[in-house]
């Protein structure tokens, strides 16, 4: 015994050193943040650079570009005469000056910048807040920023046209008054490495333990501990871990994906989900152990249309415009469904962008298994398809005293449970719809019947509307009806479908997606779908490349 009393004395100190590792990681991730002097964004001079200041401001947020940092976001500011000197406002009729501003903002605190940029606006009791040192502007900061204001006034109006909410004078003002400075804004603490290597070196030091009062004994019995829970997790992730194991890279930026785990559609159907807060929480408690992950939403344009081809078949074509994205196709089977393929933007999980995941790691397969839950347009085998398409509305959110459901979960449940449009709108009828991201959207629903519609919402009802094409105006006679709507795609494609008389090879109807891309910087159409509802087949061609087409049946999944 007396030979064993140093190595355990050994194991006890190295136990006791992994203990206060883990402590202190503990500690870091609950400690304070620090303070600095205060910042006063309007009156920066060449003697603030370089040093690191506090403030908080009420913002307009938008996403600009992606650095070595973490991500470029341009901020608008407003200066009003505040009771709190150290506030700057936003959107007040008292503005006295504007400012166009860079913030540079590392991984660790990305989540707070993309909430601000998705609700739109900070309001009084939520203002923006943040430390950060001040830094030099340079020439392609400053264009980057004047790109992002021409980006964002060119989107208002070619979703709205005449309608565009854009105040001409406040843009033209943006780009007179973007900032020499910029901020790089201080990264928070991260003590999760720390308790990572304290809680192995802790276990290292109980090992060693066991190891030295029991022997080889204690090795079978360490190793049996370790391997029955492995095996365990093992049997129970094996569909998670087939479905990541089937993504495939088709083409560059294009990726496909078999689908072969229990993604709990039922469950995620009656889990009252009406928020992408309450999306993200809910994914990641039923499939990633509460791990955190973030869903990179943003504003989008799109359109959709049905036709017939020569041989009596229905055909469901659609548009996703949207920032530079990576695309996965993905295909489900569930047990107690309709099969289905559907199309996501992988810029939702910060898979394909400047410094995001590469689509072939481990983490992005594992992020993709999320794609059921963000289906952005998709048909099944009963010849179903959907589309979400975005409005220039305000966020929807219903309270008729039904059980919640976000319009993402209602794009899945159509796909899995419901075989024409009329099931469809019945099932969304049990439901109060809720959107997100300062607007609400409506969607495109066709059937291999014929049949077309769109369903719209205000807080207290629901909208019908037949047609046979959409884009992103209200159609339906409800309070944000504008009789006097235009959209230059409604007309095309109305217009193509009218010389045709509806009756469309897949050819042609790729070809009249074409006809309604767009093209503009830093926006544009990501990918164009076909697809035939009564074959369960699809073509799908991305960022306005008709030249190459991919093509997908159900034996290209399997």
């Amino acid at each position: 015994m007396k030979a064993k009393i140093i190595p355990l004395i050994i194991s006890a100190v190295i136990f006791l050193a992994g203990c206060i590792t883990a402590i202190v990681g503990v500690a870091t991730n609950s400690g304070s943040v620090q303070t600095y002097p205060k910042l006063d964004l309007f009156n920066i001079t060449d003697e603030d650079v370089g040093k690191t200041f506090t403030a908080s401001v009420y913002s307009d947020v938008m996403y600009a570009d992606d650095t070595e940092n973490g991500s470029l976001f341009l901020i608008w500011i407003y200066s009003t005469n505040t009771d709190d000197s150290d506030m700057l406002a936003v959107g007040s009729e008292d503005n006295d000056s504007l400012m166009v501003i860079a913030f540079d903002v590392p991984k660790s605190v990305l989540s707070v910048y993309e909430q601000a940029m998705s609700t739109g606006e900070y309001s009084e009791e939520t203002p923006l807040t943040f430390s950060g040192t001040v830094r030099r502007s340079n020439d392609e900061i400053t264009r980057k920023l004047s790109d992002q204001i021409t980006w964002y006034y060119n989107y208002l109006e070619e979703i709205y046209g005449e309608e565009n909410p854009a105040d001409e004078e406040i843009f033209a003002k943006s780009y007179e008054n973007i900032s020499p400075y910029y901020i790089e804004v201080e990264g928070t603490p991260n003590g999760d490495v720390l308790i990572i290597i304290g809680g192995a070196v802790m276990a290292v030091a109980v090992i060693a333990v066991l190891v030295i009062l029991f022997g080889k004994k204690a090795l079978i019995i360490i190793a049996a501990l370790i391997l029955i829970p492995v095996i365990i997790l093992l049997v129970s992730l094996f569909g998670k871990l087939s479905t990541m194991a089937s993504v495939t890279e088709m083409a560059d930026g294009l990726y496909k994906m078999d689908c072969r785990y229990d993604y709990k559609c039922d469950k995620f159907l009656n889990s009252d989900v009406d928020t992408i807060d309450e999306l993200i929480e809910w994914i990641t408690n039923e499939h990633f152990f509460g791990i955190d992950m973030e869903i990179d939403t943003g504003n989008f344009g799109c359109c959709g249309f049905a036709a017939v081809n020569p041989d009596g078949q229905h055909l469901f074509g659609r548009n996703f415009d949207y920032e530079e994205t990576d695309t996965l196709v993905f295909y489900t089977d569930p047990e107690d469904g309709y099969a289905s393929y559907g199309v996501t933007d992988l810029k939702f999980f910060d898979i394909g962008t400047k410094h995001g995941l590469d689509g072939n790691d481990i983490a992005a397969k594992a992020f993709m298994l999320a794609a059921p839950y963000v289906t952005m347009d998709g048909i099944n085998e009963a010849g179903v398809g959907v589309g979400i398409l975005q409005l220039n509305i305000d966020e929807l959110h219903q309270d008729n005293g039904k059980s919640d459901l976000l319009i993402f979960a209602a794009i899945r449940g159509i796909l899995d449970k419901c075989a024409t449009v009329d099931e469809a709108i019945e099932l969304l009828s049990g439901y109060d719809i809720h959107s997100f991201l300062s607007r609400s959207y409506h969607l495109f629903i066709t059937d291999k019947t014929g049949k077309s519609v769109i369903v719209e919402w205000t807080d207290e009802e629901t909208f019908i509307v037949e047609d046979t094409a959409c884009t992103n105006d209200v159609m339906s006679n409800n309070k944000f009806y504008d009789p006097e709507w235009s959209c230059r795609r409604y007309d095309t494609i109305k217009s193509r479908l009218s010389e045709k008389n509806g009756i469309l090879t897949e050819d042609e109807a790729m070809t009249v997606t074409s006809d309604v891309s767009k093209d503009s910087t830093g926006f544009s159409t990501e990918w164009s779908c076909v697809y035939n509802l009564d074959e369960f087949t699809f073509d799908i061609c991305l960022d306005r490349n008709y030249d190459t087409k991919y093509s997908f049946s159900r034996e290209d999944f399997r």
